[in-house]
């Protein structure tokens, strides 16, 4: 009988040591998965850093450009949907050939200086109308 149940407890340690080693197993693969999948994140993260910085970029140039465009920070922080010390903090801080060269992409044409009159052959200034209203601005202000 001694020896039964000393036959019981072996197989029940056994069986004890057997579940205890699926455990740490499944502990282990779960740990590696997580590690995985916080590296996949990590990596997802940055990549996508990255573009919101390209997108950032790419919209406070195209902010400064409207804003050149239209020669009026308020409008084109309206248009924009941002505040207006915000288009002026961009104008400071681009660099004017790029803003220029954006511009010429576009195909405006922006005088540097203001009152200066138009040479003859040149394109039409793209902005608002001085001394009246625009036809833009009759069908946007009513």
């Amino acid at each position: 009988m001694a020896s039964r149940t000393g036959n019981d407890a072996v197989r029940a340690l056994r069986a004890r040591q057997e579940v205890e080693r699926r455990a740490v197993r499944a502990a282990e693969q779960a740990g590696a998965a997580l590690a995985d999948v916080v590296e996949r994140r990590r990596e997802v993260l940055a990549r996508l850093d990255g573009e919101v910085q390209e997108a950032r970029a790419a919209h406070e140039l195209s902010v400064v450009v409207l804003a050149t465009v239209l020669r009026d920070d308020g409008l084109a922080a309206e248009l924009a949907g941002v505040d207006v010390s915000r288009v002026r903090a961009l104008r400071r801080g681009f660099d004017g050939k790029v803003v220029r060269e954006r511009i010429a992409q576009t195909g405006a044409v922006v005088s540097r200086r203001r009152g200066r009159a138009p040479a003859e052959d040149a394109a039409p200034r793209v902005g608002p109308v001085s001394g009246g209203e625009s036809s833009a601005g009759a069908a946007v202000g009513g």
